[in-house]
C-alpha cells in the first residue's frame, strides 16, 4: 500500500471512529441536535473527501479534508449557554425572580405559563418544553409542584443541560417548600440553586 493510500485509510478510519463517538454522545444527551448536525456535516464532508482520495489516489485530498476549523471550536460555537432564568410562581401567577440575563418579555410567554398552570391545576403531568424563539435563541420551560422555570439559552441546550436545570429546579422547590406553599412568597428568603448553573455557563 502506498504512503498516500495508507494516510487516506487511516484518516477515513479515524473519521468513522469520530462519527460513532458523536452518535453515542447524542444518544446519551451530551450534545444538542444543533451541535450534532453541524459536527456530523463536517465529519461527513471529510469522509467524502477521504473516499475520493482512496478512489483517485489524489495525495492532496486528505490534507484538504484535514483543513478547516477544529471540531472543538465548532462544538463550542454551537453549545447551549444558559443566559438567564425566570422563576414563575404557579399559585399566585407572579414572577418570583429573574436570574442572569433573561431578555424575553414576560408578556410574550405569559400564555404558555398560564397553559402550564391550568394543566397543573388539572393534575396533569407536564413535560418540559424546549422551543426556538429566534435564531440562536431557545427557551426551556420546566414545571414543578409550585413553580415553572423558564431558562433562556443561546443555542439549543443538550439533553444533559435540560436535565441539569430540572435537577436544580427540584432542589429549589425542596429547599423552599414552606415558602412556596404560601399564596404570597417572600423572595428575599429563597435559596437559588440555579445560580451555579447560570454563572458557570456565562463565564
Amino acid at each position: 500500500m502506498s504512503e498516500n493510500k495508507a494516510k487516506a485509510v487511516a484518516f477515513k478510519e479515524g473519521l468513522e471512529t469520530k462519527i460513532r463517538g458523536l452518535i453515542e454522545e447524542f444518544a446519551e444527551g451530551k450534545i444538542s441536535r444543533e451541535q450534532f448536525h453541524v459536527i456530523y456535516e463536517k465529519y461527513n464532508a471529510q469522509l467524502e473527501i477521504a473516499n475520493h482520495a482512496l478512489m483517485t489516489g489524489n495525495p492532496d485530498a486528505v490534507s484538504i479534508a484535514q483543513g478547516g476549523p477544529p471540531t472543538i471550536a465548532i462544538r463550542d460555537a454551537h453549545m447551549g449557554k444558559a443566559m438567564g432564568l425566570l422563576i414563575y410562581h404557579n399559585n399566585s401567577g407572579q414572577v418570583l425572580e429573574t436570574l442572569g440575563d433573561f431578555s424575553v418579555p414576560v408578556s410574550s410567554i405569559s400564555q404558555v405559563l398560564n397553559d402550564i398552570t391550568q394543566l397543573l391545576m388539572g393534575g396533569k403531568y407536564i413535560e418540559r418544553r424546549v422551543v426556538k424563539i429566534k435564531e440562536k435563541q431557545w427557551l426551556m420551560f420546566a414545571a414543578g409542584d409550585f413553580t415553572t422555570v423558564v431558562t433562556e439559552f443561546l443555542h439549543q441546550p443538550s439533553e444533559v443541560q435540560n436535565r441539569e436545570i430540572e435537577r436544580l429546579h427540584h432542589d429549589f422547590e425542596e429547599a423552599n417548600r414552606p415558602a412556596l406553599q404560601k399564596e404570597q412568597v417572600n423572595t428575599s428568603k429563597l435559596a437559588y440553586p440555579f445560580l451555579v448553573f447560570i454563572r458557570k455557563k456565562i463565564k
